[in-house]
């Protein structure tokens, strides 16, 4: 109710200006961490600032999102503590930005025009729209700074995030969602653009029996662990896909159970073009210089149901009271074959509910099939029968399923949540007894638990623990086999953040994530035993404002 239930994921996505991390030699040499007294300096900044803004009384804060104005409430009222909703907030964006319960929330303060005939209704403008911002100073320390364009110094981001959210009900049972975007970090300069829009027809066929979602959405906003309405936000990327493998300067940092887990990964050949056949025969190659955005997938990259939005038509509901949640649809998808084809993809969730005077507890099971959703690549070792350094796809493109688990637990001033999830795909084969011989992986895990606790109604602590365990390529063909063959090294961060509230809207926060892996090198045949981008940014400190109003 504070940010209309949702909150847009940060862009994930790649970063044209940057250098190639992966495939271009580097020297090999290391690092290692010093905490110098300039980084010192910086940190006592950042805290100082923290602390400046703390001290300074937001007196004139008044404002408070659609939502809340519409209906007369706090935030507090659907919130744990903004952007994490309660319960009630949660039984509120099922029933269609309605009140549970109810059509319209029991309420129509709408204008009409035109007359009762052929007249239309409208809600007042600021009943209809609000905002958010999100704002931030970074730093972040890297083990091997010299194979990244990433700076370690403190970086302003202002604004980092801006929301635009339009939605409401256009009659009983009858709503919509729109959401308007600007980032200033991503891969894409900066612009408006819809992020999301859809429509809901509630109340089907009876009270909580079926409501179905149509538009660009995220499928997981009812999941127990939903990829939206983090306490931490996502920081995005500094990548680029449109070469494989993909440049990776900076890795995300986000839920990394929503993580696409799989090295060696790409969008198929739709995403290149002029494509040459090997003179040995049977193989086309594709010329670096000639491929898209897009084509490589990020091994951090969230995806399917876990993906910040996606088209395609949900529905959902509790015919049976109010302990079970059902939830089913379809993605509208392309595949990654030669010439590539629309797709449909299922899924389905389960949610089970208990909740007591002072405690809630619910656990969530998701199932979602992706058809040909992915082309394993990989770049011949030398010496190549080809004519230079072009890229091989997969005979065939590979189904892609994945699987989870969620729980939330809520008891007085606790709110603990986590998920485990589970992806796989098919053994890819390329038809060359030399790219045969390259190791692949077939299954990734991915495992995020957050716990937040209220100190007081102003102070907010929290702590969140990400691991995945990759997939996909492991081992390069012999050629490239030299120091540490393995590719798809694992990732886990530790992340902290406190936050504190001078109005429910209004939050400014300081956060720490650490990285909790060891110093992996890439193999020093054709990579320069470069550090490996999963374990090259060490730590992230960020100072940081998430308002919504």
């Amino acid at each position: 109710m504070c940010a209309f239930a949702d909150a847009e994921y940060e862009q994930l996505t790649k970063d044209k200006n940057n250098s190639l991390l992966l495939g271009k030699p580097m020297n090999n040499y290391s690092i290692s961490y010093k905490l110098t007294s300039v980084l010192v300096l910086n940190l006592l900044t950042m805290f100082a600032l923290f602390i400046a803004l703390w001290v300074v009384e937001i007196k004139n804060a008044d404002a408070v999102p659609a939502f809340a104005r519409k209906y007369d409430v706090t935030c507090n009222s659907c919130h744990t503590r903004q952007p994490r909703l309660n319960p009630y907030g949660q039984k509120f964006l099922e029933n269609g930005y309605q009140l549970p319960g109810t059509a319209d929330g029991g309420r129509k303060e709408k204008h009409l025009l035109g007359g009762e005939i052929n007249g239309a209704t409208l809600d007042d403008l600021s009943n209809l729209v609000a905002f958010r911002l999100r704002a931030d100073i970074q730093q972040a320390r890297f083990a091997d700074p010299a194979v990244t364009e990433s700076s370690e110094d403190p970086n302003i981001i202002f604004p980092n995030i801006v929301n635009i959210f339009v939605a409401g009900t256009l009659m009983e049972d009858l709503s919509f969602f729109g959401e308007i975007e600007y980032a200033t970090q991503g891969g894409e300069a900066p612009a408006l653009r819809f992020e999301r829009v859809f429509m809901m027809f509630d109340n089907l066929g009876g009270p909580q029996v079926a409501s179905v979602k149509i538009g660009n959405f995220d499928p997981s906003a009812m999941y127990s662990f939903p990829t939206h309405r983090q306490q931490l936000n996502p920081i995005a990327p500094e990548a680029s896909t449109d070469k494989f493998p993909p440049a990776i300067n900076r890795i995300p940092l986000l839920p990394l159970a929503f993580a696409s887990k799989m090295f060696g990964m790409t969008r198929g050949p739709s995403y290149t073009t002029a494509s040459t056949t090997s003179p040995t025969g049977g193989v086309n190659t594709y010329e670096p210089d000639n491929q898209t955005d897009g084509l490589s997938i990020l091994p951090f990259e969230p995806m399917f149901y876990n993906a910040p939005a996606q088209t395609g038509i949900s529905v959902h509901g509790r015919p049976f009271g109010n302990s079970f949640l059902y939830q089913v649809g379809v993605v509208q998808a392309e595949t990654a074959e030669d010439v590539p084809k629309t797709s449909f993809d299922p899924y389905i969730m389960l949610r089970y509910d208990r909740q007591s005077q002072f405690t809630n507890f619910q656990a969530s099971s998701f199932y979602y099939i992706a058809n040909k959703a992915a082309r394993a690549a990989l770049r011949p070792p030398p010496p190549t029968p080809f004519a230079g350094n072009e890229l091989v796809f997969a005979q065939q493109a590979t189904d892609w399923t994945r699987m989870g688990i969620a729980a939330r637990w809520q008891s007085r001033s606790w709110d603990v949540y986590g998920t485990y999830i589970k992806d796989e795909i098919d053994r890819p084969m390329f038809g060359n007894a030399t790219l045969d011989m390259s190791k692949w992986e077939t299954s990734g895990s991915g495992l995020s638990i957050e716990a937040d606790y209220l100190l007081t109604e102003k102070w907010l602590i929290g702590m969140r623990y990400d691991m995945m365990k990759t997939g996909g390529l492991s081992e390069l063909p012999p050629g490239l086999q030299a120091g540490d063959p393995r590719i798809n090294q694992d990732a886990s961060f530790l992340g902290l953040i406190g936050k504190y509230y001078p109005h429910p809207n209004i939050g400014l926060y300081v956060r720490y994530h650490q990285n909790l892996e060891s110093s992996v090198k890439l193999p020093t045949a054709g990579f320069g035993g470069a550090e490996h981008p999963a374990t090259n940014l060490e730590s992230m400190m960020t100072v940081g404002v998430d308002m919504a109003f």
